[in-house]
């Protein structure tokens, strides 16, 4: 729901970080979630025996889990399609443009690469001709199609080289 809500609120011109800041101020029951770039890991995506899959198989589909899981798996063309509209709205193209990439793992605080959407968006804009980098301080060597992607170690230095 809340990738679904960051397309919308952009879509809009609603700045989605005020609208998370105004839901915090909910003295009770209030649990913040962050979009992004999709999702990956183990489980859901991979494990045949967890929802939605075994959902389907006991003949009681889970349908929101099927739905979210749709609306999480189209992120990455989403983000690629941002980052292209942001270059374009710069003046640049994607072809040539030093993309940043910032966090490459499935989640935070965890060297685990296991489906992480940040390697189709690399693969992508790879193929669109960008330059790709990356930052991740759980994450010494990256590599996409077996190429080893350059790590920036400081995120202000590659932050200020990146279009």
């Amino acid at each position: 729901l809340v990738n679904e809500m960051a397309v919308l609120c952009h879509d809009l011109g609603v700045d989605f970080w005020d609208v998370i800041r105004c839901a915090e101020t909910k003295p009770f029951g209030f649990q913040p979630f962050r979009p992004g770039p999709g999702v990956g890991g183990h489980g859901v995506p991979v494990d045949p025996g967890c929802p939605p899959h075994g959902g389907r198989a006991s003949g009681h589909p889970l349908r929101m889990v099927s739905l979210a899981q749709e609306i999480n798996d189209r992120m990455p063309s989403y983000v690629i399609q941002r980052c292209a509209t942001l270059l374009n709205e710069h003046g640049k193209s994607v072809r040539g443009a030093r993309v940043l990439l910032l966090g490459v793992t499935y989640k935070p605080d965890t060297a685990d690469q296991e489906a992480a959407p940040a390697r189709e968006i690399a693969t992508r804009l790879m193929d669109m001709g960008a330059q790709i980098g990356f930052h991740d301080p759980h994450v010494l060597d990256w590599r996409v199609r077996e190429r080893p992607v350059p790590r920036a170690d400081s995120l202000y230095e590659a932050a200020a080289a990146a279009d």
